[in-house]
């Protein structure tokens, strides 16, 4: 016990005898890239087609999993918040529009669902990221079961 406290002495005095000032680290920083100013603008989704939007989230709205979740979401915010879509309007690549579905919180967005919708026949699909696959609405179900 002797020999540990006389360690732990040696230890914490050498500790307080750091003799370096700030000034000295930044002369090293090795990073010389300017950082760029961070903005709420940078993450705001926007939806061109609004008529659109509004079909694909009644849509959603219908599902029995996605109702479960917006029940299960307004209970723990205190009837003050629902499930959020976030969508994607549809690229060359990908002619079907993505939308996640789940918590918009004040700190991230916590992703329940994540669907492809296709914008002609408003066809929904579900992304598993287990086997990396879209589903049909009836292959999820089956598979939650």
């Amino acid at each position: 016990m002797k020999y540990f406290l006389s360690f732990l002495f040696i230890f914490s005095f050498a500790a307080c005898n750091d003799t370096t000032t700030g000034d000295d680290l930044t002369k090293n920083d090795t990073v010389t890239a300017e950082t760029k100013a961070d903005s709420i603008n940078n993450y705001i989704h926007k939806f061109s087609d609004t008529a659109l939007e509004k079909k694909i989230t009644a849509a959603l709205l219908k599902l029995p999993f996605v109702i479960k979740s917006n029940n299960y979401i307004d209970s723990f915010s205190n009837h003050t918040h629902g499930i959020s879509f976030m969508m994607d309007e549809p690229t060359e690549d990908e002619p079907d529009i993505s939308v996640l579905a789940g918590y918009n919180g004040e700190q991230r967005f916590e992703t329940y669902y994540h669907f492809f919708v296709n914008p002609k026949t408003l066809e929904i699909q579900v992304y598993d990221p287990v086997t990396d696959a879209r589903l049909s609405l009836k292959e999820y179900q089956k598979k939650q079961k």
